[in-house]
């Protein structure tokens, strides 16, 4: 089945991407051996949370992505 990706599957496609990219520069400034690395690995961290909150926002706008509520606290 030859199948075209919509830009639904192209959003959702990126915003997966961007989070796993995000969680590693995470990981990588927890693991940082010195202060320079961990600040460029900080500020690439930085850039992946707005690259992912401009596709959420953009998915968020189409209907495309609807976050369930937070429940009270426990």
């Amino acid at each position: 089945m030859d199948r075209e990706f919509t830009d639904r599957d192209r959003l959702t496609d990126m915003l997966l991407l961007t989070k796993a990219v995000a969680g590693s520069y995470h990981s990588a400034a927890l693991e940082a051996a010195t202060p320079k690395i961990r600040t460029s690995m900080t500020g690439l961290h930085r850039d992946e949370l707005e690259h992912a909150e401009l596709l959420f926002s953009a998915m968020e706008e189409r209907g495309w992505y609807r976050p369930e509520p937070a429940g009270p606290p426990r």
